[in-house]
């Protein structure tokens, strides 16, 4: 006996092969059948990453943030096996809406196929619940404020919402149970209930075929195998593609930083539920029940009594114009509604900040998991962590006043000099130029009190005795200054000058001409131990003298030593010279 012929006696796997090379195609092969066959490519997809997150991949996580795990410190690429699930389920939504808009355009929902179409819009809502369970699991700002939208719209249901909600939640708020509900129906329950609608749904598509656009269609036949079969191999192969593409531009999925409750995050849903959320706003109060309850139950409920009242002979498009024009209607109203979200956020400057404030570098965040999570959790590990710590001290501490770089105030409404570049080269040449910039000490009770290096006064009598400073002479003094804030500079010839030209008014190793003066101490500026002098006490002498401190002098604060621990001082100092040196990775 052959080896082909045992393994077939044993598996009959001749037969299955045969029924699928001999499979036909009523009304032959076409692209326009792989749309109306369905998503089943990025389905698999998700059953793989389903099967290796109960495999254990997540069992090490904090918080039960599955997707933080799945990495590459703990799984081979596992950036790619985030990014390919995050995309491939979006892909999903939008293949599901174009299967489900292709078979009413087609009239796939008449008879015989009642029954397939309202097996497609209940899989069609389950995609949507795998996306709602889904999207809150990485556990992040974006994803955890997402789901305080959604759930909180769901909550607006009379009756019933405040349960469903509370269901989800495992509460009035989300926690560690909502995570775990969440968990179980997205990893569990979902796939279960969609295999079996699933298995339903392709069973009656088999046994009533394609939706033919004419009963000419039905005189032609083509096996599957290869003509169908090739097609789709090839709409399959462009999803992947695109998928990966975004996948590989992302470095994986997007990832914010962990969820903060007490966080000011500017609450908004994903995408596909901005249509929803946008429709809230023309509706206050208690009329929101019209935008949350009746317009979706209307359109939900138009769509699956369609079957119902359509039932005209002719299956053309013109012949059933008028029940298509409401799905028409609400596909550009949700387009509409998205657009119009999107584009009012991507307009508010704070909105944008705020939401790109949370992101992390890939790489970067990617780094921050693989050293492991603190016992206290992700966001205590985030919090603490010295490359996100630096930032959060200067936001408290500094960014009220200082811009620097783009963190602090708007454009317009600094209080105080700029620190972006501050100790560098371009920095001192400013301040020697333009010292009363808004930029430098323009908004600053210091204004007037230095001269302009190469600009005359604007009294004609001080004018007239003004000599700007020669190039080479401020050329020097600059790069002395910026090798100072890096601990060098010692024997340039720019210190002499500094001694020379600049010690009227400023200190240099505590001496000065002018005791009265109010000008800083030039040895070592814009260095770390300068910097950390200006953060304990500015008025010590070793940066400012104590006369700048003077209340009458509007603007200028006391040092904040008291509230930082020494080791948050030191991190916040560093941070600020690294920053303006632009040293920050």
């Amino acid at each position: 006996m052959k080896l082909g012929d045992w393994i077939d006696e044993r598996t009959g796997y001749r037969q299955l092969v045969k029924s699928f090379v001999e499979a036909t195609v009523p009304g032959g092969a076409r692209f326009r059948l792989r749309v109306g066959h369905g998503p089943r490519p990025d389905a698999r997809g998700r059953r793989r990453h389903r099967r290796a997150s109960l495999h254990g991949v997540c069992a090490e996580c904090h918080d039960g943030v599955g997707q933080r795990c799945i990495h590459p410190a703990k799984v081979p690429a596992g950036w790619i096996v985030r990014g390919l699930h995050q995309f491939g389920a979006q892909a999903l939504i939008v293949l599901g809406a174009v299967h489900l808009v292709h078979a009413i355009v087609r009239g796939a929902y008449r008879r015989p196929r009642e029954f397939t179409y309202w097996l497609g819009l209940l899989l069609f809502g389950l995609i949507v619940a795998f996306a709602l369970t889904g999207n809150p699991l990485r556990w992040d700002q974006r994803g955890f404020w997402a789901l305080r939208v959604e759930t909180g719209i769901m909550g607006t249901v009379p009756v019933v919402g405040t349960i469903m909600q509370e269901a989800l939640l495992g509460g009035s708020l989300p926690g560690n149970l909502t995570l775990t509900r969440l968990y179980a129906a997205h990893a569990i329950v979902l796939p279960l209930v969609t295999g079996l609608l699933f298995a339903m749904h392709v069973m009656i598509s088999r046994k009533h075929g394609p939706a033919l656009e004419t009963p000419a269609d039905a005189v032609k036949v083509e096996r599957y195998f290869p003509s169908q079969a090739a097609r789709d191999l090839v709409v399959a192969l462009l999803v992947l593609a695109v998928v990966f593409v975004l996948t590989w531009k992302h470095h994986g999925a997007p990832l914010d930083a962990p969820a903060d409750p007490t966080s000011d995050y500017p609450a908004r849903p994903e995408w596909y539920f901005l249509a929803l959320y946008e429709m809230r706003k023309p509706f206050p109060g208690r009329l929101e029940l019209i935008a949350t309850v009746v317009l979706p139950f209307l359109v939900v409920g138009y769509l699956i009594v369609l079957p119902l009242f359509d039932k005209k002979a002719d299956r053309g498009v013109m012949k059933r114009l008028p029940v298509l024009v409401p799905v028409a209607l609400f596909g550009i109203g949700a387009g509409v509604l998205t657009g119009a979200s999107l584009k009012h956020d991507a307009a508010d400057p704070e909105f944008v900040k705020a939401v790109a404030k949370p992101k992390c570098k890939p790489r970067n965040r990617l780094r921050l998991h693989s050293r492991g999570y603190l016992p206290e959790g992700a966001l205590a590990m985030m919090r603490n962590h010295p490359e996100t710590r630096r930032v959060w001290l200067y936001e408290q501490h500094c960014a009220s006043c200082h811009r620097m770089g783009e963190m602090g105030p708007p454009a317009g409404e600094d209080t105080a000099p700029d620190l972006t570049g501050f100790g560098s080269a371009s920095w001192a040449t400013r301040v020697l130029m333009e010292p009363d910039h808004d930029s430098m000490f323009g908004k600053t009770a210091f204004k007037g009190m230095m001269p302009s290096m190469t600009k005359p006064p604007d009294d004609p009598e001080m004018a007239k005795e003004f000599s700007p400073m020669k190039q080479e002479d401020l050329n020097a003094i600059v790069e002395f200054l910026a090798a100072q804030a890096e601990g060098k500079g010692e024997g340039m010839p720019g210190e002499k000058l500094v001694r020379q030209r600049c010690t009227g008014c400023h200190r240099f190793d505590g001496k000065t001409d002018d005791e009265e003066s109010l000008a800083p101490e030039l040895r070592g500026w814009g260095s770390v131990a300068w910097i950390l002098a200006q953060i304990d006490n500015p008025g010590s002498g070793k940066t400012y003298p104590k006369g700048a401190m003077d209340p009458k002098l509007e603007g200028t604060h006391a040092g904040i030593a008291e509230k930082l621990s020494d080791a948050d001082r030191k991190l916040l100092a560093s941070f600020v010279q690294m920053q303006a040196k632009n040293k920050v990775k």
